[in-house]
């Protein structure tokens, strides 16, 4: 982790989810991921780079993506 990341956790839907945001380089491009783990076991992880106004809009598109993934797992499996 770079000494300027932002992690964000939390849990959604029996999810655990952490959200690491490395920061933004000189254009603005930001890159980061979100970790997701179902029952302590680690089940996929979303990857971000792209132009975000700032630190919690790219955080906060990254905790959409992961809620995303899990409501479609959860239709997937029904």
């Amino acid at each position: 982790m770079s000494p300027d990341a932002a992690v964000h956790r939390f849990e959604y839907d029996g999810w655990h989810v952490v959200v690491e945001l490395d920061g933004s380089n000189l254009d603005g491009v930001s890159s980061g991921h979100a970790d997701l783990q179902r029952n302590g076991e680690p089940k996929c992880r979303i990857t971000l780079a792209g132009k975000h106004k700032d630190v919690a809009s790219a955080i906060a598109s990254l905790s959409e993506k992961a809620r995303a993934f899990v409501d479609e797992w959860d239709i997937q499996r029904g």
